[in-house]
């Protein structure tokens, strides 16, 4: 936030400034107590170790006569200086609008579930910040993909993929109008072509199963854990000519090279999954194992050249 400073290149008066823009930084942040600030401005070399604590407070009260409201540290706030309202403002540009919307949709293919909801969050909070142009305002809501989504259902759902929770759901089949109730073991959420999908297993189907996170209406209940259904998974080992194998995802692991390519271990969620990234790779992947998933490659590789001889 700031460069750490030599005292002699600051007069008081310098330090009382450089003092109240760190505070405010600060508190902007999250809430803070007396010893996170003290830490900080000693850490920033604009405060000596010995000093009274007293200087902070001044600090404070110099930030509600400017217009701030910070509520006092009590055991309420868990000790902590909350920055409720203060005066200063962002003045954002369309032209500015525009290179974080062109950024924000370069980066969002590349990352996950959580950072997406730190972007959002970044959002919001940018947009908390920018005065007298409500336009600008909704823009900036408008960046982020998730702004469609129900943030808390997702970071539910992220706890329960993280302890592999058994849910009971009710989903809406997109070919069926009826809500339909499903017993699930959620797994991973996947963000994917602008969609989220909750991979899991189903009690019913003894099977994987991925659901379209839109799709899902409410969880009914959750059970912490279930060690004793094993999730099924597909492994293939493949084939990749050298062609840039910064492409390869967190769950494809490189086990061999030549001077053709690479020899790739890769465990997938399903057939489905796995066949859709197979066939991604086009002429430059070859399926070495298991020779049963070798097989349905081949056969959908017959089955489309089918399609188009007809």
């Amino acid at each position: 936030m700031f460069k750490v400073v030599q005292k002699n290149e600051l007069n008081q008066i310098s330090l009382t400034g450089m003092r109240a823009l760190l505070l405010v930084g600060l508190l902007i942040q999250a809430p803070r107590t007396l010893d996170e600030i003290r830490n900080a401005f000693i850490h920033y070399n604009i405060m000596e170790e010995g000093h009274s604590d007293d200087i902070i407070r001044i600090d404070l009260n110099t930030l509600r006569a400017m217009g701030c409201e910070i509520s006092k540290a009590t055991a309420k706030t868990g000790f902590k200086y909350v920055l409720t309202k203060h005066p200063f403002g962002l003045k954002i540009t369309q032209d500015e609008i525009l290179i974080l919307n062109k950024a924000y949709k370069f980066i969002k293919e590349k990352e996950d579930i959580k950072t997406l909801l730190e972007f959002d969050a970044l959002f919001k909070k940018i947009a908390e910040h920018v005065v007298d142009d409500d336009e600008i305002k909704e823009q900036l809501y408008g960046i982020s993909f998730i702004k469609d989504f129900s943030v808390e259902l997702i970071e539910d759902l992220l706890k329960d993929c993280k302890y592999k929770n058994v849910l009971d759901i009710i989903y809406q089949k997109p070919t069926e109008v009826k809500e339909s109730y499903k017993k699930i073991i959620a797994q991973k959420l996947v963000f994917k072509n602008d969609k989220i999908y909750l991979y899991g297993y189903d009690f019913d189907r003894k099977d994987s199963i991925i659901l379209n996170l839109k799709r899902i209406k409410r969880i009914v209940s959750r059970v912490i854990g279930d060690d004793n259904n094993q999730c099924k998974i597909t492994k293939v080992k493949f084939h990749l000519k050298n062609f840039g194998v910064v492409q390869l995802n967190e769950d494809e692991n490189i086990i061999e090279s030549n001077e053709n390519g690479y020899i790739i271990d890769a465990e997938y969620h399903n057939d489905f999954v796995a066949m859709q990234r197979i066939l991604s790779f086009g002429m430059n992947c070859t399926v070495l194992e298991p020779l049963e998933f070798k097989d349905k490659v081949v056969q959908k590789l017959k089955s489309m050249r089918k399609i188009y001889e007809e």
